[in-house]
């Protein structure tokens, strides 16, 4: 096994380790489950509505990083057939127990245990980034699934940052490590090990490329507000009322209107990577729901 091999190793176990202590120490991994009143539900089923052009119909799925079923169970709730999977399977276990999930599997995303075109979509909402080598994760992905592989992670904000690229390229000239006294989150590494992946239009659509693939989709949304001032890990304890509700609200508009104008970068992107051509119907809806649709060329070479 060479070294970057025993890294990728370690990263998995500490990510299971910590799920296992998580477990252990007895933490509720089921709040958000019970508790839809309150603002991370709001924040985090925000980001799951995404996918709602995709739901039109029955599909098969499975999901990836799904630690305590929670995408799982939004799909079923939305008549989808779906298995959950992680990493670990201790909350996963947890889940099937209290009837919250139908099925679960423990899956390393580098190596996922089904054949080619086993479910009709895969998805993976906010764990790409965790994976230690993000890209053979996603072509795992993209192989096990029949219709399309789906994430949804953090944009790099140097492909959105025309003004930051600029300010990199300028400093590079001097020092390449000098643009890191404004780009503070340049190299970023979570508290497990992993080092924090995040995705451009421009890295899936040259997957998608170099694959053959013909159809991408993208929708870009902002999940977390910087005008919040409670961490993330708080917002389960805060209830939603009406007023809160309201107030955030505003402050997404206010967010969205600056993104707009391309004067800052949205947070989250929603990426669709078509294995099969999309009927025209679900590219309606796709373009319908503000998704940008790319309907990419065939390899002349190949044809």
């Amino acid at each position: 096994m060479s070294a970057k091999e025993k890294k990728s190793v370690m990263s998995h176990e500490a990510h299971e380790r910590y799920r296992q202590d998580s477990h252990s120490k007895g933490e509720d991994g089921f709040f958000l489950h019970r508790n839809t009143d309150c603002v991370a539900y709001k924040l985090k089923t925000r980001s799951l509505n995404l996918i709602s052009p995709l739901l039109k119909e029955k599909n098969n799925w499975l999901t990836i990083g799904d630690f305590n079923g929670f995408e799982a169970k939004y799909l079923a709730e939305h008549n989808q057939e779906v298995t959950a999977s992680d990493i670990s399977d201790v909350f996963l276990v947890d889940a099937y127990e209290q009837n919250l999930i139908e099925n679960y599997k423990r899956i390393n995303v580098e190596h996922i245990d089904y054949e080619e075109d086993s479910f009709d979509y895969l998805f993976c909402r906010e764990a790409f980034h965790h994976f230690p080598r993000a890209y053979l994760g996603i072509y795992e992905m993209i192989r096990v699934a029949r219709k399309g592989a789906i994430l949804i992670e953090p944009i790099d904000v140097l492909a959105k940052m025309p003004l930051l690229l600029f300010l990199k390229n300028i400093c590079d000239i001097f020092n390449p490590l000098l643009i890191n006294k404004i780009w503070k989150n340049r190299f970023s590494w979570e508290v497990v090990g992993n080092y924090v992946f995040k995705i451009s239009e421009r890295e899936v659509e040259k997957i998608a490329m170099g694959m053959g693939l013909s159809c991408i989709a993208f929708k870009e949304i902002n999940i977390r507000l910087a005008t919040v001032p409670e961490k993330w890990g708080d917002c389960d304890k805060i209830p939603m009322d009406m007023k809160l509700y309201r107030k955030l609200n505003r402050k997404f508009s206010v967010w969205n209107f600056f993104c707009k104008l391309r004067i800052i970068p949205y947070n989250r992107l929603c990426a669709i990577i078509f294995k099969e051509k999309p009927q025209e119907e679900l590219l309606q809806e796709l373009r319908k729901n503000k998704y940008k649709v790319i309907e990419l060329p065939e390899n002349p070479y190949l044809a």
